[in-house]
């Protein structure tokens, strides 16, 4: 889960439990305000019911209403001083609610059928009634008074606010949620903008910084903490490089003396060519060889990595690459190795000439000593509106597919036999990416293992 995501259910949890607690206590204002009116109602209906029992015949018809409108009530009331019933309505005569205590009052659900009495009952017939009991004296006297009234209207009216407050309280929600979202991206787009620059940063642009505001934030102190790293960074990454190249270039001199001391050497037991000392002298001479062009390619690796620009002027590719095939076919002839070539009249790349002569000078060698016997190159050039493309293929034994991400990388070998046997150092397809990329290329290696080995390089044309 996102950060965003989880700022927008922050927000938007907090503001469901704000609108949560509000609804609810709307809705319990909202139910109990009714039933304040209605006990309210049902007190000023049991004190007129009493004001009119006072004054009126003890003996009258007691089935008699008492005043009108009293078939809306449930009432009944009793003289506590004789513990007599004086009156009863029609609903009270009809429908039978328990006692109550004095002072009293609730809510109870009665089941009513229609045809008995039609109150706006339910499907079920159950009518709910409001009821109160009252304790009223006047003029010495003292009544009991029960009085209640259906409240189906005001349940089913009660039952549609809360529909509709649920109803509103899931539609804020659901606002509420895509607000959020939207206002935590607002506030998490500096991180995103930090993100996405920190990671165009690479070891090739190290020169590269976050862009610093005058606000005091802390996504400003957040760009600002990582300038410095990156600062700490490139210093520490230039000075690696720089310590490659100088003691590259120190060890240049030296093994140049010994490989032409060594010749000087064999030359004059170049009469004996049995002697033994011959033989280690010529073993010692291939080592110093081999440390010579190591050290070459790291002083070429390391001024690649340094370099940040180049030359660029018109480069025809394709004289190039056959100027290249040329001299590796007396390598290719000693293997019976066959080499073919589609090429068009011109590649015209925009660079420098002698980098990419480098870059293809690797690739041709790899894809000749990395090859089967009487096996075959294929060397195929294509090109667009926008760029060219060099393909180098060959029949050799390939590259596992868990290895190909790693071949460009420095000092990688595939195996270590092939090191031994050809002398490589795991530096001559770093070079050609390095190469590649500063041309504004790209380079790509795709492989069948027992089968081939195809290297694709694809640069920008010059028009």
């Amino acid at each position: 889960m996102t950060v965003r995501q989880k700022i927008s259910l922050l927000i938007t949890a907090a503001g469901f439990m704000a609108s949560l607690v509000f609804s609810c206590f709307i809705l319990w204002e909202m139910t109990e305000q009714p039933l304040r009116l209605i006990d309210s109602d049902l007190e000023s209906t049991a004190r007129r019911a009493v004001r009119i029992l006072s004054k009126i015949d003890k003996n009258r018809d007691t089935d008699a209403p008492l005043f009108i409108g009293d078939e809306r009530y449930w009432l009944k009331v009793d003289d506590q001083n004789t513990g007599k019933s004086i009156y009863q309505s029609r609903l009270a005569q009809l429908i039978e609610i328990p006692e109550l205590t004095p002072g009293s009052s609730t809510s109870v659900n009665l089941v009513i059928p229609r045809e008995k009495f039609d109150l706006g009952q339910d499907q079920r017939d159950e009518v709910t009634f409001r009821v109160k009991k009252f304790k009223i004296s006047i003029d010495g006297r003292t009544f009991l008074i029960m009085a209640g009234r259906p409240m189906e209207k005001i349940k089913e009216e009660l039952g549609d606010t809360v529909v509709g407050v649920a109803s509103g309280l899931a539609f804020s929600t659901l606002l509420l949620m895509l607000v959020s979202y939207f206002v935590a991206g607002f506030i998490l787009k500096p991180v995103r903008i930090i993100n996405e620059q920190a990671r165009d940063i690479s070891e090739r642009h190290l020169d590269r910084r976050m862009p610093v505001t005058g606000d005091r934030d802390e996504f400003n102190a957040l760009s600002q903490t990582l300038n410095l790293v990156f600062d700490r960074l490139q210093h520490a990454f230039l000075r690696q490089k720089r310590l490659l190249a100088d003691a590259s270039h120190e060890l240049k001199t030296p093994l140049t003396m010994m490989r032409l001391s060594m010749d000087e050497m064999r030359s004059g037991i170049d009469e004996n060519p049995s002697c033994l000392q011959a033989e280690k002298l010529s073993r010692m001479t291939e080592q110093v060889l081999r440390m010579e062009r190591l050290v070459k390619n790291l002083l070429d690796l390391s001024a690649l990595e340094i370099e940040g620009t180049m030359s660029r002027d018109p480069v025809d590719v394709a004289k190039m690459l056959e100027s290249l095939i040329t001299d590796y076919r007396l390598m290719a002839d000693t293997r019976n190795i066959q080499i073919e070539t589609r090429l068009p009249r011109q590649l015209l790349a925009i660079g420098n000439a002698e980098k990419l002569n480098r870059a293809f000078s690797n690739i041709l060698d790899n894809a000749i000593k990395y090859n089967a016997d009487d096996g075959r190159v294929d060397v195929i050039g294509d090109q667009s509106d926008a760029d060219l493309t060099v393909t180098i293929t060959n029949t050799g034994p390939g590259v596992a597919e868990a290895e190909i991400h790693k071949v460009f990388d420095q000092f990688y070998r595939i195996e270590e036999s092939r090191s031994v046997r050809y002398g490589g150092a795991g530096l001559g397809l770093a070079i050609v990416k390095r190469v590649v990329e500063l041309h504004g290329g790209k380079v790509k290696l795709e492989s069948k293992p027992g089968s081939w080995t195809r290297v694709t390089v694809s640069l920008p044309r010059h028009r």
